[in-house]
């Protein structure tokens, strides 16, 4: 069972210890019953098979989602559709999906390079439960200290993006820094940051607001402060230097938010009309300096949600005056097309005012007259020579080929290998279906698992030969790294066979 705060990535790697299991595969077997699982520590994928193991309906796949995962500090700021997709992916395969929805991979805020612990939490847990585990609470960027001990975390040597991408690894001292020196005292604003984001961890699952709700809100906090000219225009400076009177630079440095200055800072564009997420620290940190009195984030979820949207018109009354500039204006922009050679990109960089007055005014018009300059679709087919393209690519490959082939050395020459030793490599993948000589090229010099084992056990029994040691079978096995359990059929005949020949033959060895 998790303990209280603790992530799944850790429950696993406890569950192979207590289980005995050496094996990173075997662990994958047990509890997944998918060898192809990523051990990831944030948001995890495949979380239906370890729902599945827990009986009497102990946890439901999104109390195990916002209990054990750092999924609910994203989730509040995701848009519903997109929210409830996350959760599927993370039910099923994820293939990375989550990291990419979530906005993870574009955020601003730097991934941790290693997984973080408190000293003192893991001696506790060591006293009090017979065991250490991960908790999520540690893995948090912003949440850099440990509230209860007032101590900074602590980085250990396990990569948090590990390149052991199958094995999970649990506590142990091997993972442990020596921590015998002063720990770094934690400062007002640090501690707000950790006090709020863990406050945010501990939500529960909830419906999300929509982007337009999220732009309403803001738009109403600049205009509580005092930084909105007129009805609708938001002066930034304004809003600039009341964020700063807040936040010190080197806070913002920290976490990489501290570009404030260009024309669409992120600052600036979560004030404007919101097409994309932002994280977490970015809404922390704005509604902090803006609201004037104490919060909570789930009384500002509550208001944001609460938010009445106002639909504008899209049609409107266009003035007499307008109407009648409109055939002289249509006939300039004609005039101004015909010399860039009906170019529309080029003719827009050279007339921004006169296209910006159409499209305010006459936009059916200007869409309608651009279709008519647009270029026509060009099928790839006809666009390029697929049949030379086969020919090169293959070319190619057979060159690489040539240098290898007598190696016996290397890694398993599988088919991505030969794809990402070509020039073109994603080219190439995309569209194998055109390619009908490299697919056959692929397929007649890829390495399947067997033939890279008898290339391993090879060139084992060509080094122990020509060093004239010992070729026994638990030798050649062990100094090759494989083992009588991983040992495919095909490789195993060919084994036998080697050790019969050589028996009959090299008596002396």
């Amino acid at each position: 069972m998790p303990y209280a705060e603790e992530m799944i990535y850790s429950t696993t790697a406890r569950a192979g210890v207590r289980a005995g299991i050496i094996s990173p595969k075997q662990l994958l077997d047990v509890v997944f019953n998918n060898r192809k699982v990523i051990a990831t520590f944030d948001m995890p994928s495949h979380l239906e098979s370890i729902v599945a193991l827990y009986h009497n309906g102990q946890y439901d796949l999104e109390t195990l989602i916002y209990r054990h995962t750092l999924f609910p500090i994203y989730a509040p700021f995701l848009p519903e559709d997109r929210r409830q997709k996350c959760i599927n992916w993370m039910k099923e395969s994820s293939q990375g999906s989550v990291h990419l929805a979530s906005g993870l991979n574009a955020s601003r805020l730097a991934i941790l390079e290693k997984a973080r612990y408190c000293p003192d939490c893991v001696q506790e847990q060591l006293t009090q439960k017979g065991e250490a585990f991960w908790s999520r609470q540690w893995q948090i960027v912003g949440a850099d200290y440990c509230l209860k001990h007032q101590k900074k975390l602590v980085d250990s040597t396990l990569d948090f993006r590990s390149p052991h991408r199958h094995e999970f690894f649990p506590i142990s001292e091997m993972l442990l820094l020596d921590t015998t020196t002063d720990n770094v005292l934690i400062t007002i604003d640090d501690k707000f940051l950790t006090e709020k984001i863990l406050e945010l961890l501990q939500l529960k699952s909830t419906k999300s607001p929509t982007y337009e709700q999220w732009t309403a809100f803001y738009n109403n906090l600049a205009l509580s402060n005092d930084c909105i000219k007129g009805n609708t225009q938001i002066v930034f400076e304004r809003i600039r230097e009341k964020f700063l009177n807040r936040w010190d630079i080197n806070l913002l440095k920290r976490f990489n938010l501290d570009d404030l200055e260009s024309d669409n800072n992120w600052l600036v564009s979560i004030f404007r009309k919101h097409r994309k997420s932002f994280s977490y620290l970015e809404h922390l940190l704005v509604i902090e300096a803006f609201w004037d009195k104490a919060w909570d984030f789930e009384t500002i979820f509550i208001i944001v949600k609460n938010v009445k949207i106002q639909k504008i018109e899209k049609h409107r009354e266009i003035p007499q005056n307008i109407v009648a500039e409109i055939p002289i204006k249509r006939q300039q922009w004609l005039t101004c097309l015909a010399k860039n050679g009906f170019q529309i990109k080029p003719t827009r960089a050279v007339n921004t005012a006169l296209y910006a007055w159409l499209y305010r005014n006459d936009k059916s018009w200007l869409v309608a007259e651009h279709q008519k300059y647009q270029n026509k679709h060009i099928n790839t087919e006809v666009k390029y020579d697929w049949a030379q393209r086969d020919r090169d690519f293959v070319k190619d490959l057979i060159q690489i080929k040539n240098a290898v082939i007598d190696d016996i050395d290397g890694v398993r020459r599988s088919r991505n290998f030969w794809l990402k030793q070509s020039k073109n490599p994603s080219l190439i993948e995309k569209n194998l279906s055109k390619l009908p000589l490299v697919t056959a090229f692929l397929n007649r010099y890829s390495e399947d698992i067997a033939d890279y084992q008898i290339r391993r056990l090879t060139r084992t029994y060509f080094d122990r030969m020509s060093k004239q040691e010992s070729i026994s079978e638990w030798i050649i096995l062990r100094k090759a790294g494989l083992s009588e359990q991983r040992l495919t059929e095909e490789a195993r005949r060919f084994l036998a066979s080697s050790q019969k020949f050589l028996s009959k033959n090299l008596k002396g060895i």
